[in-house]
């Protein structure tokens, strides 16, 4: 019985573990504009798989406000980082334009990067783990 509820608390916390989302910043550049200090997260959803989120970007310099969007059904194997032919979303709304293309790039617990076509620019990013504040 001991061996048993130690089995499902490991269970429990790995389940835990596999389903928080861990948060990067660095350099996102697009089509040759370059933004520093990007927000990103990385986190396994139920429906979407793993999801890429990107906080308050701006996609050009004179975009007039920025959003945030996520890259749903990215593939997360052995540390690699791929997708292909997903289509971003910001406040529900998809947005085919800029769907994405030939992703592929690295995650871990430390760091992360990535580069890809959206739409028909050029895209990257390369951040650091943010470490929780308690």
């Amino acid at each position: 019985m001991k061996n048993l509820k130690t089995l499902i608390l490991l269970c429990l916390m790995a389940l835990g573990f596999n389903t928080e989302a861990q948060t990067y910043v660095g350099t996102m550049t697009v089509d040759g504009y370059k933004r520093e200090n990007v927000k990103v997260t990385l986190k396994k959803t139920e429906k979407e798989g793993i999801v890429l989120t990107m906080y308050r970007v701006k996609f050009a310099r004179l975009m007039p406000v920025k959003i945030d969007f996520d890259i749903p059904r990215l593939k997360l194997e052995g540390g690699r980082l791929t997708a292909d032919g997903v289509v971003p979303v910001s406040d529900g709304k998809r947005y085919e334009k800029y769907t994405i293309r030939n992703l592929d790039g690295t995650a871990d617990s430390k760091q992360i990067s990535f580069s890809c076509k959206m739409g028909d620019k050029p895209f990257s990013f390369t951040g650091q783990r943010k470490e929780a504040t308690r």
